[in-house]
């Protein structure tokens, strides 16, 4: 085992925290209260492990993000916060394909038959592939990062790790908010919450919202702005406490989100051999139509718990959600209509979770957890040749081959002589194209064990097992006749019609977790853990080459395994001003599964999903926070990163062999530094509040060659394959009442209007492109608390 062998950017993140650390352990006091008691960090109870525990007691690397975090830093959505977290990062594209990574680890599901590696739950249920991840931060308790497999904690499996979302339930308190607040880009946005309790046993809540913004990219085509925003989302609770051992929690959600959205500005033209037509401008394209994309996302959770005499709970965790989302592109990325897309993808999913945890009393604490998840993925993908498809690619393409040989002269063709060329070249009529439809249906069933057990006043055990079993059933048609010209395939073939793939496969896996912790004191805990999962394999639903098919009939890929060893560091000191969390990970996994678009070459692509026969991601990861008077504190976080393929020959460009190589979106050094500032003003009758926030990203890779320019066939070379590194200034100032019935405020992200890229690709025509970020953004809030 290679155990963090590059240390020169690591040493320099370790060695700038070991002060801290000495001087948070040198002044840890038995307990974290003392008499001055506004200068004590909260002591953070968190509920991964299914129990109320101190963030110090736990043995995972885990990130908290409470609810006053998101309400100082102005996060609206998942993909915001992440930036505030070492060694995790969430797509700032579009949310159809949006993409979490976790210590370099994740995956967008493209497809229905592929599945996300890094599970986001609201409440404990899982809230399903890349379109519904992107949740909207509506009344939150707070957000729980945890990193690593955490197939123990959660009925879904994961193998990169869990995001999962705490909302505020309701009381016993009438009490509501209303808030408003705009900005540049004409933002809007509204949101508001009333909590009611109906009777002494029942209480009842609604929290809405209504976000609008105008869009920052310029269609010159169509005149009309991409990436503007129009989301609206709720969330009703009801909550049943009959007496103290019953509680019983009801909740109902849903969102839905419409855009304009850009999948990328082109860099090259529509087939990826030479430059585009006309020099490209930041955020400004010119697409013959603009490209959409619409979600809606629903689901109903109930939660009972019932705690025995004997101190044992029973939980029941029931869940359902659908997610639909259709999303739209212009392919050929140009003013005419050559190539453009249609997807229309659905999930529905029913799970249900049951719990039996003993008591928190004993020396042996456990629990015992079965879980049943079913779903079934409908998917209808069209790729359709637009107006200007023969003059445009097939003319260019197949003429100078195939009209010699009809005797033509292929620089003067007339329409019917095109149509002819193309017939011959593997096209049909204008209006037709490829198309992939069909269902994946998926049944999972788990049962695991997990528990702790302490030897003294200092050693603790940790263990678990978890064995799962999940099948998949595909009924899937690909038909590329139309289009055969490009090298798409089709499905089963017969008197030359596609006809549906129907095949099944099944996966089963026992996952093992120890762990063992020592405390050092009563605030103070080292730990040492292991743990393995699994992703299951699928099906490689896409747009297939011909040659790709042929040699996977099945579109089969295997399933990947993870074995993962973690030791870390967790205090609380200074007599409970400071805290400290240090982790330092190494994870393998087997046959690891990578999607990917490949470059055929002369305008063609292969979507390929193979495993990679290893990879390897280790790493250092530091979080901070420390109360340094009265009125200022600072929150910091920090991570090193090396993920790479450890052995994937043939996995690149031409069958080039990229071991070695990073993982893609997996930057080195991450870390984010926050401070906060608040001061009386007994003048104004309130509470002034100023928060700066500074984070940095590091360069990354997009592609598996790891390359950060290609060659054109027309010699000309382009930027591809890597966004450059970032950092990110925030802020936000404030006046609270002293009441709490008012703040306001005013906030600004990216305050140095830093340029960067969120997304960098080759389309399936060969088209380069690239994403650039909004770029600064400011305005004002009100909120009023009634």
């Amino acid at each position: 085992m290679r155990l963090l062998p590059k240390l020169g950017s690591a040493g320099l993140i370790v060695s700038s925290l070991l002060p801290i650390a000495a001087a948070v352990q040198a002044q840890t006091s038995g307990s974290v209260e003392n008499n001055n008691a506004e200068q004590v960090i909260d002591n953070i109870i968190v509920t991964a492990t299914r129990r109320e525990q101190t963030l110090t007691e736990v043995p995972i690397a885990l990130s908290v993000v409470s609810s006053e975090d998101i309400a100082q830093t102005g996060s609206r959505e998942l993909a915001e916060i992440s930036e505030y977290i070492p060694n995790v990062s969430i797509s700032d594209n579009t949310d159809f394909r949006a993409v979490i990574t976790i210590r370099g680890v994740g995956s967008e599901s493209r497809n229905i038959g592929f599945d996300s590696r890094v599970g986001v739950y609201v409440d404990g249920v899982y809230m399903g592939q890349s379109p519904a991840v992107n949740q909207e931060l509506l009344d939150l308790e707070r957000v729980e990062v945890l990193r690593g497999p955490q197939g123990m904690l959660f009925g879904k499996n994961t193998v990169a790790g869990a995001i999962s979302l705490v909302t505020r339930k309701p009381d016993e308190e009438l009490a509501g908010k209303l808030s408003a607040s705009v900005g540049n880009f004409n933002y809007r946005e509204l949101q508001g919450m009333i909590n009611l309790p109906l009777s002494e046993t029942l209480a009842a809540k609604v929290a809405v919202s209504k976000t609008d913004r105008d869009g920052f990219v310029d269609n010159l085509t169509t005149g009309n702005e991409l990436e503007d925003k129009d989301v609206q989302a709720w969330r009703a609770q009801l909550r049943f406490t009959p007496s103290d051992q019953l509680e019983v929690n009801l909740a109902l959600d849903g969102f839905e989100a419409d855009s304009l959205v850009l999948a990328g500005e082109p860099l090259t033209n529509p087939t990826g051999t030479g430059l585009v037509a006309v020099a490209p401008e930041p955020r400004v394209v010119a697409f013959d139509f603009d490209p959409f994309e619409n979600r809606e996302v629903s689901g109903a959770m109930l939660d009972v718990n019932y705690e025995f005499d004997s101190g044992f709970t029973l939980k029941s965790i029931t869940g359902f959600r659908d997610t639909e989302a259709f999303y739209s592109n212009a392919t050929d990325y140009a003013p005419i209509s050559i190539i453009f897309i249609e997807y229309t993808d659905q999930f529905e999913q029913l799970s249900q979770e049951f719990q039996f945890i003993s008591p928190d009393d004993g020396d042996l604490t456990y629990m015992l957890g079965l879980y049943y998840y079913e779903q079934e993925a409908k998917t209808k993908r069209d790729a359709i040749m637009g107006n200007f498809f023969y003059e445009g690619v097939v003319g260019p393409l197949a003429g100078p081959i195939v009209a010699p040989l009809l005797g033509l002269d292929p620089n003067n063709l007339t329409p019917d002589q095109l149509n002819t060329v193309a017939r011959l070249a593997g096209f049909g009529p204008e209006g037709t194209g490829a198309s992939n439809v069909g269902t994946v249906d998926t049944k999972s069933f788990a049962a695991y064990f997990n528990g702790s057990y302490d030897f003294d006043e200092s050693w603790t055990l940790g263990f678990g097992l978890r064995f799962s079993t999940e099948e998949k059933d595909v009924n899937w048609l690909l038909d590329g006749i139309n289009v055969a010209g490009l090298g798409i395939g089709s499905t089963n073939v017969v008197n030359g019609v596609p006809t549906p793939l129907i095949n099944d496969r099944s996966d089963d896996f026992l996952s093992v977790a120890l762990s063992l912790s020592y405390s050092l004191d009563d605030n103070s805990n080292l730990y040492v853990k292991y743990s393995s999962g699994y992703k299951s394999g699928g099906f490689n639903l896409d747009f297939i080459n011909a040659d790709e098919l042929a040699a996977n009939s099945g579109l089969e890929f295997d399933k990947e395994t993870v074995d993962s060893f973690e030791i870390g560091y967790k205090t609380t000191g200074m007599d409970g001003r400071a805290t400290l969390n240090l982790a330092a990970f190494y994870t393998q996994y087997d046959d690891y599964q990578v999607n990917q678009f490949v470059d055929l070459g002369g305008g063609r692509t292969s979507i390929r999903i193979t495993n990679a026969a290893k990879v390897i991601s280790q790493g250092l990861e530091a979080e901070f926070s420390f109360q340094a008077s009265e009125n200022f504190s600072l929150q910091g976080s920090a991570g090193w990163l090396d993920a790479e393929f450890d052995s994937f020959p043939g996995g690149g460009a031409g069958g080039a062999d990229v071991t070695g190589n990073r993982l893609t979106l997996a930057p080195e050094i991450t870390a984010a530094l926050g401070l906060v500032y608040e001061q009386d003003l007994s003048s104004l009758g309130g509470t002034l509040l100023a928060r700066l926030d500074l984070t940095y990203t590091d360069s990354q890779f997009t592609t598996e060659d790891n390359v950060t320019t290609t060659t054109l066939p027309s010699g000309d070379s382009v930027p591809f394959g890597s966004y450059d590194e970032y950092t990110l200034l925030n802020g936000r100032i404030g006046l609270i009442d002293d009441d709490g019935r008012y703040e306001v405020y005013l906030w600004g992200r990216n305050l140095a209007d830093e340029d960067y890229l969120v997304d960098d690709f080759r389309d399936f025509f060969g088209t380069i492109v690239n994403h650039p970020n909004i770029g600064r953004t400011y305005g004002a809030e009100i909120v009023f608390n009634f």
